[in-house]
């Protein structure tokens, strides 16, 4: 029998409450990221590989979809048995450009208990060293 993976986090999340915020994550889009995500997704776009009508190089924004997920289980200890995304929604506001630095923050919306399980609700929210909402 495979073992289970347990996450990393040590936040309780079925104790936390509506408003509870994440500690945010900072971090620099790095040209090695833009290159290494459209590689991974089959993506080559020239816009993530040299340049574009955003000045200068961006990152698909589907790399957040995978940064949000780390960022969510590497604070808060998913309860052995739960899943994970029912549902997903994204809103791209401006484009993630190679070389700026971004803050992530992530906090719960709302948490309801229904046919006998829990669904949470999070926002992440990325702002770039612009203070651009991203």
């Amino acid at each position: 029998m495979e073992e289970q993976r347990r996450q990393t986090g040590t936040h309780d999340l079925l104790g936390a409450e509506i408003g509870h915020e994440t500690e945010p994550v900072d971090m620099i889009i790095t040209e090695e990221m833009a290159e290494r995500h459209a590689w991974a997704n089959d993506d080559y776009n020239p816009w993530y590989l040299k340049d574009s009508p955003f000045g200068g190089r961006i990152i698909s924004p589907t790399f957040l979809a995978y940064d949000a997920d780390i960022m969510l289980w590497n604070y808060f200890a998913l309860p052995e048995g739960y899943g994970v995304w029912a549902k997903q929604e994204f809103e791209f506001i401006n484009a993630l450009r190679v070389g700026k630095w971004i803050r992530i923050t992530c906090r719960i919306l709302d948490k309801v208990h229904k046919r006998g399980r829990d669904h949470i609700t999070f926002e992440f929210l990325v702002i770039d060293e612009d203070g651009l909402e991203v």
